[in-house]
């Protein structure tokens, strides 16, 4: 091979250094983004800079920068320049006088290598002799009450006469920052005063509530005083219902669909989707729906319909039952059938335990024995093609059962009178005897689960105190399993610190949570907690969460687990 020209290689010798990226190749680059220096010096007083110099331990670019940047107040007109470990924030005119300037770097800063910052960074200088010294701080939740990482917070002055709680949604923030790893944020470098803050998943990253499409906490504070550091938000899902966004055809009878945001299996329902073949302008029949994910909540179902043509295109629409216009999606046919067999990918509690912990999957239903297949099927010749019997030693005698569905892939069996604490049953399930709405039918065989139901000194318990607040608390342990939280309500009237036991827990890993209803109690299985509204502001029930996960084991108390509710709103 003849040399390159010197003229061509230095060229590209220039061309390569110039390029700002890191080094390809060696191991996994887990540090975490740090900055290690900025000029002029954090905190500093009596400075007005034409610019501010950020040093990083890893490559950052420009673009990554930008988007991350939040500067309070704003600064309107600066650029910004990022060249390797090294980034420069110029501003284009005069800043004002004996003001606190705060620039924020976003968790959502990372490398050229995806290394993340642990928690957002804020940096501050003031242009007169004197800066800004408040602090507002707390943790976001997620609508399950587990902390919220990347969640972004919302801070806005708010001075006498002010018509910000009227006006919360047309109007910028005057502080931003994003949650850490375990939820929590702290502003800092505020004016002393009264604030108004907000919680929410900033899909857009516009730095503004959209309650229409945005998970959002409206927390239990209409005003926020510098110098609270226990502001809790726990997220609630968007106002609006989902929008059904995307859908194609896997099968020659069978529709994938996508919605915007989560939807609960449970408000699922068939009689909300229709389907039209746009070419023969026909209504296709929907027989059936599933999980693709086998979640309580999903983003994306699958829907059973008619014969599908190829060379049609088909309109699906989801209807909502209010006012809300109709969303809908098209896609093409398909002629490929399905040509999994039928088969019983899940049986819970499985064969042979003898210490089984059976499910509750609703609040309106008993403990469960869960079935899960690979395909929908016909609930009907489901229902048909099972047994259960009740176990006297080896010798079976049938029991009643309720059959109820999750959706046409997933069943609970309910006994009736319910399963008893101790006795052993027997469940067959005969394959060959189900019909299957999409694929081919399961080969001729019995799926059986021989089981013992746990015995009351198999389970275990949780007890502790509740301080802060007064009224109704309810008290919920929710095992990290997924299964429905078990609940307990106290009442107390005078402050002082209340006791709680919730019973007959299986062995596993809890979170403790408890709120403060402002409804009221209807039934025990109908407490919910109100997560309030924006603007309209209506503060959110007060909730707390304990921060250690509580482990409970066979046969033993979990004791002394203290919740404790922050000081109520103002």
């Amino acid at each position: 091979m003849k040399p390159l020209p010197l003229c061509i290689a230095l060229c590209l010798l220039l061309a390569a250094c110039a390029l700002d990226r890191p080094p390809t190749g060696g191991p996994t680059d887990t540090e975490p983004l740090q900055v290690l220096s900025v000029d002029p010096p954090a905190s500093s007083v009596n400075s007005s800079p034409e610019t501010v110099h950020f040093s990083f331990n890893r490559y950052v670019s420009t673009s990554s920068l930008k988007n991350s940047l939040v500067f309070s107040p704003a600064i309107p007109d600066y650029s910004l320049k990022a060249d390797g470990k090294e980034a420069e924030i110029r501003f284009n005119t005069s800043l004002g006088e004996n003001k606190t300037y705060t620039i924020t770097l976003n968790k959502s800063l990372r490398s050229s290598r995806g290394n993340e910052l642990r928690q957002s960074y804020s940096y501050a200088f003031s242009t007169g002799p004197e800066i800004n010294r408040g602090i507002i701080a707390g943790q976001v939740f997620s609508h399950d009450t587990r902390p919220q990482p990347g969640a972004t917070v919302l801070a806005y002055v708010v001075s006498e006469n002010d018509t910000l709680p009227n006006d919360i949604l047309n109007r910028v923030a005057d502080y931003s920052i994003q949650t850490g790893r375990n939820g929590a944020f702290t502003l800092d470098y505020l004016a002393e005063g009264n604030y108004r803050l907000i919680a929410l998943l900033d899909k857009n990253s516009d730095k503004r509530l959209d309650p229409e499409n945005e998970p959002f906490g409206a927390g239990n504070r209409k005003l926020v005083r510098t110098g609270s550091a226990d502001n809790l938000f726990r997220l609630s899902q968007p106002e609006s219902p989902p929008k059904l966004i995307y859908c194609t055809s896997p099968a020659d009878n069978l529709f994938e669909i996508s919605f915007n945001r989560p939807l609960s299996v449970d408000t699922f329902t068939l009689n909300a989707l229709s389907v039209t073949d746009t070419v023969r302008n026909v209504t296709l029949p929907v027989q059936g729906f599933y999980s693709v994910k086998n979640t309580g909540e999903s983003m994306t179902f699958r829907v059973v319909t008619g014969p599908l043509d190829r060379k049609s295109v088909y309109r699906v629409t989801y209807l909502t039952d209010n006012e809300e216009p109709a969303s809908s999606a098209l896609c093409s046919g398909s002629d490929k059938p399905a040509k999994d067999a039928l088969a019983v990918e899940k049986l819970l509690p499985k064969n042979g335990e003898t210490a089984a912990f059976l499910v509750q999957s609703r609040p309106d239903r008993r403990r469960t024995i869960d079935i899960a297949f690979n395909q929908p099927v016909a609930m009907q010749s489901l229902e048909q093609s099972i047994k259960l019997y009740a176990m006297n030693g080896e010798t079976p005698s049938l029991h009643a059962f309720t059959l109820e569905p999750v959706d046409d892939r997933r069943y609970s069996v309910q006994a009736d009178p319910d399963f008893r604490n101790g006795a052993s049953y027997r469940l067959d399930i005969e394959q060959k005897s189900i019909t299957p709405l999409t694929g081919l039918q399961a080969a001729d065989s019995l799926v059986t689960t021989l089981f013992t139901v746990a015995n009351a000194g198999d389970f275990g318990s949780i007890s502790g105190t509740v301080t802060g607040g007064t009224g109704t608390f309810v008290v919920e342990a929710l095992e990290t399993a997924g299964r429905l939280p078990r609940k307990t309500v106290i009442r107390r009237e005078d402050g002082r610190r209340a006791s709680f036991t919730i019973d007959a827990l299986a062995p596993g890993k809890y979170t403790l949570r408890a709120f403060i209803p402002r409804s009221g109690i209807q039934t025990d299985n109908n407490i919910s907690w109100n997560p309030g509204s924006v603007s309209p502001f209506r503060p959110a029930d007060r909730f707390t969460v304990n921060p250690d996960t509580v482990t409970v084991r066979k046969g033993w108390a979990t004791e002394n687990i203290p919740l404790v509710f922050p000081p109520a709103s103002e």
